[in-house]
């Protein structure tokens, strides 16, 4: 490669990191919206001209570099021959051709006129949501089995409510600032009721959850897995976790470990060269290796280099998509119709779905990922320039999907 194809080159990667962490700001704006006043509003507008700006500045770079899309597979860890070539968006089937069962549309709004937001799935059938009025907040329940919305109750300190998570007895959430903490835990009956603060920590929650009648939870930077009951008391460390971050009860990872914080089973993660941000489940994983996305087991086999494309998502709450499956942004002409808004590939099988597609500018018609911590179970996209304009969410509920 000559100097001026290789600073070509090096151009066409910069862009594309500047698009990725672009659009993912921007969806996070739209979607994670609870509080959303004047000013943030005005955020939003500043943050999707800019995403539309530098879309189109990657798009012209990409049409003069040229790309192909190649899946290479490596089963045994080595590389092989490259197999597959992606030769257009109509070869991969919608999530709603291969699992119709499982993409829901849920209404935007409810029968008394209170704006929904999709917060994360409860089960095969049931999607919880936040519901807003001009001064109250309040969780409800959709039922796909019923088609309609029910109340569970009202949410106090609703305009600091940060996440949600969803256990077997409880639905709990915690309110407080950004980052830096001091945090208050709230939980709910799981079928509805008053909400209960369970007590104050002075801590910056990275992720937490809700199994039985605990709640336990993770601390940036590294700080170690807490617990404590939903009667309060004094948090408790849990012992051996430095440098874990809890993905989804009982897991925790860290670097290149996972491990169950019920039984004590640890598991190395296989790295393998150059990878970054690995994201890691019971048994696979999602990184990327310089500009391309891999998926592999935890230890290393069936590793697999996907499509240029797919662009990895780095939060590992957004990369993983329940146990099985993990979902990517998509890298393509900006104002190309047709072109989906994510992938969303099954470990198992290698199966790639669309989410959605782009009906509008460059930056319209997000997908969203919801409140939960652990690793999303319900994205959802829309057929609106803004998700205020949305009537109804599309929603793929992860726990309806046949296995």
């Amino acid at each position: 490669m000559n100097g001026a194809s290789g600073r070509r080159g090096d151009a066409v990667r910069d862009e594309r990191d500047l698009v990725r962490t672009l659009r993912a700001a921007a969806v996070q704006v739209e979607s994670h919206d609870l509080a959303d006043g004047v000013a943030r509003r005005r955020r939003t507008r500043r943050t999707r001209k800019r995403v539309r700006v530098v879309l189109a500045a990657a798009a012209v770079v990409a049409v003069v570099a040229g790309t192909a899309a190649v899946v290479s597979r490596g089963g045994d860890g080595r590389r092989a021959e490259p197999a597959t070539v992606l030769h257009g968006w109509d070869s991969i089937k919608s999530a709603a051709e291969l699992w119709p069962r499982a993409v829901l549309r849920v209404p935007a709004y409810d029968s008394e006129g209170w704006r929904t937001q999709v917060a994360t799935s409860m089960s095969a059938t049931e999607v919880l949501l936040l519901a807003k009025s001009k001064k109250d907040r309040r969780l409800e329940v959709y039922d796909s089995a019923r088609r309609a919305i029910r109340i569970l109750g009202s949410i106090p300190e609703a305009q600091d409510l940060r996440y949600v998570a969803v256990g077997t007895q409880y639905i709990a959430w915690y309110t407080g600032p950004l980052a830096g903490g001091p945090v208050n835990f709230w939980i709910m009956p799981r079928a509805g009721g008053a909400a209960r603060r369970v007590g104050e920590i002075a801590q910056d929650v990275e992720s937490f959850g809700i199994p039985g009648d605990t709640l336990v939870w993770s601390v940036r930077g590294g700080g170690g897995v807490y617990r404590m009951p939903v009667t309060g008391g004094t948090p408790q460390r849990l012992p051996g976790t430095d440098g874990l971050r809890l993905t989804s009860w009982p897991w925790a990872a860290g670097q290149n470990r996972i491990v169950n914080l019920e039984t004590g089973e640890s598991a190395e993660v296989s790295l393998p060269d150059g990878v970054r941000s690995m994201q890691c489940q019971p048994e696979w994983c999602v990184g990327a290796q310089g500009q391309r996305a891999i998926v592999q087991r935890v230890d290393g086999s069936e590793r697999q280099t996907l499509p240029q494309e797919l662009r990895p998502i780095g939060n590992v709450r957004l990369g993983l998509l329940g146990v099985r499956y993990a979902i990517f942004s998509v890298l393509d002409e900006p104002m190309k119709r047709g072109v989906p808004l994510n992938i969303v590939y099954d470990f198992a099988t290698g199966t790639m779905a669309k989410l959605g597609e782009r009906p509008f500018a460059a930056g319209d018609g997000s997908v969203g990922y919801g409140y939960s911590t652990s690793p999303s179970t319900a994205p959802f996209w829309y057929t609106a320039a803004r998700v205020q304009d949305a009537k109804e969410y599309i929603v793929l509920n992860v726990a309806a999907i046949p296995r």
